[in-house]
């Protein structure tokens, strides 16, 4: 009797273990009815896309990646999101991967850079590192990771194997801090995704921009119309497409 009480507390232990590094649905007993638990959100300052996700915004905690091409409005979206977040009191970061972000166009957006880290790293494989180092030390809400693109290059250089065992680590570390990591990859379309990139797999969200068409006032360009399609969602329905329109004066607005 006392070893099969010692063998049942040891279980439990080890359940709690299993629990605590790779999430509370990782594990629980056959008879016990699963119950789809909805993760907290976050909003991405669209209330078209929040509605299309169907559980009203991003899932916290989890890999999200905005898919699109040139003036499509992937970074727009991501920086949005980055404004949510820090009016929730969250902490964000920047990982720009090409030392290409436009910090005037992330504060149009709403972000405020007084509390903004931003990362430069050496080349991908360091940005990897640097993201790794942040999700080890805990304490941030959001880490946008700019960009993933030239998928010959990485995959060459063996980028793409050092990604996927990256993000097969995050995973659970994210799933325990509810940190959120969009990744943003650069594609003109999905049929000519990046071959060999880990993404599809490991991200609970991918939605899927495409320029439409540029916004007027009178005779002068007031912005532009974005179609996002959300090809893969793990927390609510895919499929749903909608229609934003990102309006550029001293603010960027979105509706």
């Amino acid at each position: 009797m006392a070893q099969n009480e010692s063998r049942t507390e040891q279980l439990a232990q080890t359940i709690t273990a299993i629990e605590k590094r790779w999430g509370s649905r990782a594990i629980h007993k056959a008879r016990e009815p699963r119950l789809e638990i909805i993760p907290p959100t976050l909003s991405t300052g669209f209330q078209k896309v929040d509605h299309a996700l169907g559980i009203g915004g991003l899932p916290r905690g989890r890999i999200i990646e905005l898919i699109g091409s040139g003036t499509a409005g992937q970074v727009t979206l991501a920086a949005k999101t980055l404004c949510q977040a820090q009016r929730a009191g969250q902490q964000v970061v920047y990982v720009d991967v090409d030392h290409a972000v436009d910090l005037d166009s992330l504060g149009r957006c709403g972000v405020s850079l007084d509390s903004l880290v931003v990362l430069r790293p050496f080349s991908f494989v360091h940005a990897l590192q640097m993201t790794r180092d942040l999700l080890t030390e805990g304490g941030v809400g959001v880490i946008v990771f700019d960009r993933v693109h030239n998928p010959r290059l990485l995959a060459e250089n063996g980028a793409f194997r050092q990604f996927d065992r990256a993000l097969r680590e995050w995973t659970p570390i994210l799933s325990r801090s509810l940190c959120t990591l969009i990744v943003l990859t650069e594609t003109p379309s999905l049929s000519l995704y990046p071959s060999g990139s880990p993404l599809p797999h490991f991200a609970s969200v991918r939605l899927f921009l495409e320029w439409q068409s540029w916004l007027y006032c009178g005779h002068w360009l007031s912005g532009f119309s974005s179609k996002v399609t959300v090809a893969k969602n793990k927390t609510g329905p895919p499929g749903q497409s909608v229609l934003i329109n990102i309006t550029i004066t001293n603010h960027v607005q979105g509706e």
